[in-house]
Parts: C-alpha cells; structure tokens; sequence
C-alpha cells in the first residue's frame, strides 16, 4: 500500500500486472479529505436549516466543527489511509502488508497521527454526539468513529513485534546523517528497524573514478553503525519486475 503522495509505486506496477500473490493499493488521501470536509459542511448546513430560533447553541457549534476542520492537524487527510490500514491488520487472510511511506518528515508525521489528531478527532464526536438527532451519525459519524479505531490500532502495531520498519538511503553524507537521525528516532519510539537499504551505489568496476567514489560511499554509509543492503545504480532503465527483483543481492533475501 503506498502513502506516498508521489505515488511512484502505482507507477512501476502500471508497467506490469504483479503477481497473484500481490496486490498493489494507492490511497488518495487528498480527495478522501476534499469529500470529508464536502460531506461535513452539508451535514451541518442541512442541521442547522432544520432549526427553530432556539437553536442558537447547535450554531454555535457548527460553526466550532467548521473551525475545527480548518485547524485540522498536519497530516489529518492520511487518517483515510491510516483507516485502510486498519483494515487491513485487521484481515488476517494477509500474510504481510508493506506500506510504501513518503521520506522523514512525511513518514514521522505520520507516526505522530495518533498523538496528534486522536484528539481533535475526539472533539469532533463529542459535537456529532450531542446532535445526534439532528445529525445523524450517518456515514460522517462512522468515518470518524473509524479514524478514532484506526489510530488506536496503528499505535499497537507500530509498537508489535510483528512490525519493522525498512529504511531506505542514500550513500551521501549528508543523506546517511539523516538518515542516522531517523533509526535514532525509531528505536526513541520502541519501534523495530528490521533493515536499511543503500540505494543509487556506485558499481565496482575497473574505473578509477567509480573506485574512488564507492570508497566515498562506503565510509559514508559505515556511519550508520549497522550494515546495509547494497542497491547498484543503474545506467539503462528497469523495465521489467524481475529486473527490479534482481537488484536485490541474493544473500539479502528473506
């Protein structure tokens, strides 16, 4: 499944169906979000055209759910996705499910959606409850009791034995410090770092040049403090599954 806003994994597999034992999921969070905020706003105008002049309180909290959309936290349209996840995890004919996240900032953000919009989806169903009969839990209501049920979910699985993150660098130095950053926080968090990958490294060969910069590349990635599996960059394009397969060392593979 991938979060990726880039969406470069639907990308590679639109070239070539994936194997039967494979299923390849892209979630656009951002129109998800567009219909939410679009759904909310006609819920609350079609409550609101409903009331006697008494219903001055149910305005007033119209108008704090509409605000509360505009405050939403960084990150809150990856709750769809977030929701698809759950169900997956909960879909135990899965023997595994990969998530193909954005880089550092993106994917920390999204570690931090539990913490961050587990509340402000709290106060949300807080309002929705006490109109419940003026605004019926309906598919709004649903949605974000799901979102509450799904953030819970990611928090238990992050933390699970059954769950590991791989990360993916670059031999740069630069790269590889951040990089370095990002295990450091994992591991802060209790989360499993079951891998690193070292992509675009330059090929041994016979070139001086290509000698000299793999040298450059190997001290650079020796400052991770663990190893890393090893991806050549590549001159001529991938075209194929199976070349993309191959890049893998097979004493990586597992």
């Amino acid at each position: 499944m991938s979060v990726d806003p880039a969406h470069t994994l639907r990308d590679v597999f639109d070239r070539q169906r994936p194997p039967e034992n494979l299923t390849i999921e892209t979630i656009d969070t951002r129109e998800r979000w567009r219909r939410f905020r679009e759904t909310l706003g006609q819920e609350i105008d079609r409550a609101v055209a409903g009331l006697t002049p008494s219903g001055v309180t149910l305005e007033y909290d119209a108008e704090a759910m509409r605000n509360l959309v505009e405050i939403a936290p960084p990150g809150a349209d990856e709750l769809f996705a977030i929701s698809r996840l759950a169900d997956l995890i909960a879909d135990r004919s899965q023997d595994a499910i990969i998530v193909d996240t954005a880089p550092t900032g993106h994917f920390l953000r999204l570690l931090d959606l539990p913490r961050t919009a587990g509340e402000w989806v709290r106060e949300f169903m807080r309002i929705l409850l006490r109109y419940r009969e003026l605004i019926p839990a309906g598919s709004l209501g649903e949605e974000l009791v799901h979102a509450s049920r799904s953030l819970h979910a990611l928090e238990e699985m992050l933390h699970s034995a059954d769950c590991g993150v791989i990360v993916v660098t670059r031999p740069e130095r630069i790269v590889v410090a951040e990089t370095r950053r990002l295990i450091d926080e994992l591991q802060r968090r209790g989360i499993n770092v079951s891998g690193v990958i070292a992509n675009y490294v330059t090929p041994e060969t016979d070139c001086s040049c290509d000698r000299s910069m793999r040298a450059h590349e190997n001290a650079a990635l020796r400052e991770l403090g663990r190893e890393a599996v090893m991806i050549e960059r590549q001159d001529a394009p991938i075209t194929s599954l199976a070349e993309l397969a191959a890049l893998v060392p097979l004493d990586s593979r597992s």
